[in-house]
């Protein structure tokens, strides 16, 4: 009697492996963590000129500063101690445009859009001190392109 459950083991044990087999053999879904995909450290959309400059790092801790202006994109590798530096340069800029200088004029339209981080802040076209505060570090990034 012990005999024939042991028998039938050896088919049980095929079928099994049948099984596996069939569904290994299955199409995996394919990741999206695509390593060319990175987070934005920080982005400087300037609404007027229809322009967006943003530091970028991707899951290689590799650093690219963009500059993209209606359809043409411009892509600079940076090392990543001087990535680093930029963006403490441009979140010191950020917080003292948020915290530091007066608000914008009510109903004044915004001509720069600053994020850092997932934290967006709006400045309007007539505050002179923001813009002279963030202007200057734009322009002296889109030099690297």
């Amino acid at each position: 009697m012990n005999l024939c459950k042991w028998s039938s083991f050896p088919f049980f044990l095929l079928l099994s492996f049948a099984t596996f087999a069939q569904h290994a053999s299955q199409p995996t879904k394919e990741s999206s963590d695509d390593l060319r995909n990175g987070t934005v450290m920080f982005q400087i959309h300037d609404i007027e000129e229809k322009s967006d400059l943003w530091l970028e790092r991707t899951a290689n801790l590799d650093y690219f500063l963009r500059y993209k202006e209606n359809k043409d994109e411009k892509i600079v590798k940076l090392a990543a101690r001087e990535a680093k530096k930029i963006d403490m340069d441009f979140a010191s800029r950020f917080l003292k445009c948020q915290y530091e200088l007066p608000p914008s004029p009510e109903g004044c339209e915004a001509s720069l859009k600053l994020t850092l981080k997932g934290d967006v802040q709006e400045i309007c076209g007539k505050d002179e001190n923001k813009a002279q505060e963030i202007l200057p570090f734009a322009k002296e990034l889109q030099k690297r392109f």
